[in-house]
């Protein structure tokens, strides 16, 4: 009965630009269908999470809740630690629960090798952590760091679906940058 209802929901889903599709093959593919729905997703989570943390966290694996890839941005506590230094480092400037890439932030970019050009605003935002319950970074800037931190092998996939294991290389970035690691 689900598989019969689950083709329906989709092209819904499809047909109101929340999801992307392509085919290849006999297959069909759905991704959220971009960054403004990638928001309004983090949005309903973060709702949903007004709950008991404790209850939250209960049998979160730890290497989830250390380092892992929200949508397309680092989370868990490498992520509010990574925020948390950009912040007090002043390479961005937050507003409300949106933020911009300071001059010095233009300039730790080009030293980072991070692939990033502010385009339209805002190009990050606030992302509450489910495991941490307090926010990381999102959005388009907080995408281009993750992508360097992968492409060096800063962060490595971790056995644990979805979590990321930081590396000798991750530490000496999260150095330069002024962060303590928390674990």
């Amino acid at each position: 009965m689900c598989r019969r209802r689950a083709p329906a929901h989709l092209q819904k889903l499809t047909e109101a630009r929340l999801l992307s599709v392509w085919q290849q093959g006999r297959f069909r593919y759905y991704r959220i269908a971009d960054d403004e729905v990638a928001g309004l997703i983090e949005n309903l989570v973060n709702v949903a999470a007004r709950t008991d943390h404790a209850r939250c966290a209960q049998g979160v694996p730890t290497p989830l809740r250390q380092s892992r890839a929200c949508y397309c941005h680092l989370a868990g506590q490498l992520g509010v630690a990574l925020l948390d230094g950009l912040v007090r480092r002043e390479l961005i400037a937050l507003r409300g629960r949106e933020g911009s890439l300071t001059q010095e932030g233009q300039g730790w970019c080009r030293v980072e090798a991070i692939n990033f050009k502010p385009g339209r605003e805002p190009h990050m935002r606030l992302c509450n952590d489910w495991t941490e319950r307090v926010p990381h970074l999102a959005g388009p800037f907080a995408n281009a760091i993750l992508t360097r931190l992968v492409q060096t092998h800063a962060l490595m996939p971790h056995r644990v679906p979805r979590a990321l294991r930081l590396t000798p290389k991750g530490r000496a970035f999260f150095e330069r940058l002024g962060v303590s690691i928390p674990f």
